[in-house]
């Protein structure tokens, strides 16, 4: 509600007011009294109008070291991707060596073993491992690349010893049958016996039934076994393996347990002589 009349204000406090602010005045420009206040009053300005740059300048760091952070992970995935790349191809490149210097030294042991140079060098396909381990059947699997045309029952080599002999090939796959396997016979010979030798049906196991009445048998645990050459299909007195154990098998008879020297599961190559073969 409006007043109805003017409010009487004394000519004292004008004056009071004037003097007053004269003093104040006065004080300030001789003693610098409000200085302190000036100066808060403009610093408090001046943050109040850097706030703004200061939020926008770190916004803007902020974006800046994200978009940097990106650009590095990038370059490092980029340089990770290469690492990998010169990686894979030097472990290719050292198979491949590896594997050339397998069949160069394969190839060469052949030829100085069998003295034969008419051979061919597979890489192994498989092996029927379920089978090699627990049972009779032990075959392995030879890559056929060229379809070359084999014969059954030709030697097969590897590990610097023979190792089995062909069964048969399949498109482009030759099947080979272990020395191990139950139903493979190879004439042997050592110091003081042949016989023939037949597969146990265990990993590198064969072995043969002798007389014990026999006079020259010995118990000569280690000795090197041969082949006897007996047979027509491996040539003679290549070493295949050594007597591992002697075990009275009846009352007249002792059965002779050599363990192989070639191991297939640790070989790659193989080699067959065959006049037709050609090397991988």
């Amino acid at each position: 509600m409006a007043r109805p009349t003017p409010t009487y204000t004394p000519v004292r406090n004008y004056a009071i007011g004037f003097f007053l602010s004269l003093l104040l005045l006065f004080s300030d420009i001789n003693y610098g009294t409000f200085a302190p206040l000036r100066g808060f009053l403009n610093a408090s300005s001046l943050f109040v109008q850097m706030i703004p740059n200061v939020i926008f300048e770190n916004i803007s760091m902020t974006f800046t070291s994200i978009q940097k952070n990106k650009s590095l992970l990038q370059e490092n995935k980029e340089l990770r991707d290469q690492i990998l790349q010169i990686r894979t191809k030097d472990f290719v490149n050292r198979k491949n060596n590896e594997n050339d210097i397998q069949i160069i030294n394969l190839h060469n042991n052949l030829i100085k073993s069998l003295k034969n140079d008419d051979l061919g060098i597979y890489k192994i396909a498989s092996i029927d491992l379920r089978n090699y381990l627990c049972c009779s059947t032990h075959r392995i699997f030879l890559k056929n690349a060229n379809d070359v045309r084999l014969d059954s029952n030709l030697p097969v080599f590897a590990g610097g010893s023979f190792i089995g002999q062909t069964k048969g090939t399949y498109l482009n796959i030759i099947e080979v049958i272990l020395f191990s396997d139950t139903s493979h016979v190879l004439p042997i010979k050592s110091n003081f016996f042949y016989c023939d030798a037949r597969g146990k049906g265990k990993p590198m196991l064969i072995s043969c039934k002798l007389n014990q009445n026999n006079e020259n048998f010995k118990n000569q645990i280690g000795d090197i076994i041969y082949t006897s050459g007996l047979g027509g299909i491996f040539s003679k007195d290549m070493e295949i393996g050594f007597i591992s154990s002697i075990n009275s098998f009846s009352i007249n008879e002792v059965e002779v347990l050599i363990t192989l020297k070639a191991n297939p599961l640790e070989e790659t190559f193989y080699g067959i002589m065959s006049k037709e073969a050609d090397e991988i």
